[in-house]
Formats: structure tokens, sequence, C-alpha cells
């Protein structure tokens, strides 16, 4: 399945990355993703399991990971790794640690 074009086209206003369990060990991934969060500033990141999606203010042009293909273990230590990260800043995130982005964000059954 294509998500980068089902996830371009669904959020044309943000950069999309798909992210799979070989581009990086898992702490170097959640540095990766953090180093974002430091560049693009977004006000909330909403995660949905496999999908991190940077809130931006209007007319900024946003972030999107989608972590395809892994485990329940390594997505487990990544939204705790982004926890961890924003505890003490101003971006707040909402974990929807059980949801399925592919039916609840994207629409694909």
């Amino acid at each position: 399945m294509d998500y980068e074009a089902i996830i371009c086209e669904k959020f044309p206003n943000c950069n999309v990355e798909i992210i799979r369990p070989d581009f990086l060990e898992i702490e170097m991934l959640i540095e990766y993703i953090t180093d974002d969060i430091i560049v693009y500033n977004p006000h909330s990141i909403l995660v949905y399991r496999h999908m991190i999606r940077f809130l931006m203010n209007i007319g900024q042009r946003g972030k999107i990971y989608y972590l395809q293909d892994f485990s329940d273990d390594d997505l487990e230590l990544i939204h705790e790794g982004l926890l961890k990260f924003t505890w003490n800043r101003d971006t707040k995130i909402n974990l929807f640690k059980n949801s399925n982005p592919d039916r609840d964000v994207l629409g694909i059954e």
C-alpha cells in the first residue's frame, strides 16, 4: 500500500515521511523525530499508534511520520520516548495508543 500517496492526499499541507524498522535503531529514531519537534515547533502532536502528526498553526506546513511495519513493542518505546521528550515543553502530546490510523484517520479498511 502506498501510504505516502494516501497521507499526502489526505493532508496536503504536511510533509510526509514513511519510516520502516530498518531505517535507524529505535533510540536514534526517537532522536530523529524529536529533532524535528525542535525544528517544526508544533503546538501539539497526535500519535495514532503507527502515525505521528505534528499540529501546526494555520499557514505553516506540518509533518507526519508513518511508522510502517514496526512491532507493538517498538511503537511503545517510540511513544515513551516522545512522551519523555515533550514532558516539560510547550508541546502537548495526545497518545491514541489503541487506535488504528489506517481506519480511524486515513479511512482505509
